[in-house]
């Protein structure tokens, strides 16, 4: 029977010394090597690790009742939650009259825009400036779906504002990317004039530097007064850093563009650097390229 008993204490020994490390538990060798007045506080300290282990055990065996009707409860919370968001989600997709079998289209559309925009990311900035019209067109595209039902649908919330943070953000990487002097083009409407065209805010926003869109145009404008409609031309835009001789022009002339530097006593810094071409500085001819300097 004193067998069994110790056979008991060591079991208990093992559970306690994983479960906490309180008393320190003996073999059957060092437990016999014990004098009685040991062994009695050894027992006490066993009997005391055993109330607590047994409290213990109740605590848990409460909390896991307690813990298991707010589970159930938990449960019933998540069905009633889960019910409410189907009804709610079913009356968004029937508002905006879209369905289940819309939700693959949009996805592909997504994956599109992505695909896109990466293939953008990986440009350098003048790869990047020469794609200007198709990265415009489709952040124009983006925006229109975006604002349509499609880019309303509640599965794709996170995916169309990682897409708004990406369009804003390759949008800036062309803003970047743009040269100090490029070319826009404008097809001419009917009722235009050279004037009128450069008076539009998205254009100059001024009616006196008609002259500048004439000069760049001249291969096909022969007459200010005379443009047509569906006529495609060049919209300068920042400074030129080379200008092309056309007939009738010299360089004080050339100096005292407002696009080239808007005072014809700089002439001289033309000349000057243009010297391998520019024998006399007053004769020059149709067709040269000049470089024009700048600081």
């Amino acid at each position: 029977m004193k067998k069994i008993t110790i056979l008991s204490i060591v079991a208990i020994m093992l559970i306690s010394v994983v479960l906490q490390a309180g008393v320190t538990y003996l073999t059957e060798d060092e437990y016999k090597k014990l004098k009685k007045k040991e062994r009695l506080h050894y027992w006490e300290n066993l009997e005391n690790d055993l109330d607590n282990y047994q409290q213990r055990k109740a605590d848990a065996i409460a909390n896991q009742e307690k813990l298991s009707g707010e589970i159930e409860t938990l449960k019933v919370n998540i069905t009633s939650a889960a019910d409410k968001y189907d009804a709610v989600y079913n009356e968004i997709m029937t508002f905006l009259g879209i369905n289940v079998g819309d939700l693959a289209s949009i996805q592909q559309k997504i994956e599109f825009y992505n695909e896109k925009i990466t293939n953008w990311n990986n440009l350098s900035d003048d790869e990047l400036w020469s794609a200007k019209k198709a990265v415009r067109g489709l952040v124009v595209e983006y925006n229109e779906y975006r604002g349509s039902n499609y880019g309303k649908v509640p599965d794709f919330r996170r995916d169309f504002s990682d897409l708004d943070n990406k369009i804003a953000n390759i949008s800036a990487s062309l803003e970047a990317a743009k040269p100090k002097y490029y070319e826009d083009s404008y097809t001419v409407v009917k009722g235009d004039w050279l004037s009128k065209i450069a008076g539009y805010s998205f254009i100059y926003g001024d009616i006196s530097k008609w002259t500048i869109i004439y000069r760049a145009n001249r291969d096909q404008i022969k007459d200010p007064n005379l443009i047509h409609p569906s006529q495609v031309i060049k919209i300068p835009r920042g400074l030129p850093y080379e200008w092309k001789v056309y007939k009738g022009e010299c360089l004080w002339k050339i100096a005292s563009y407002p696009e080239v530097y808007g005072d014809a006593t700089k002439w001289p810094e033309i000349f000057r650097a243009n010297k391998d071409q520019i024998k006399d500085p007053d004769l020059i001819y149709p067709n040269q390229i000049f470089e024009i300097p700048r600081d």
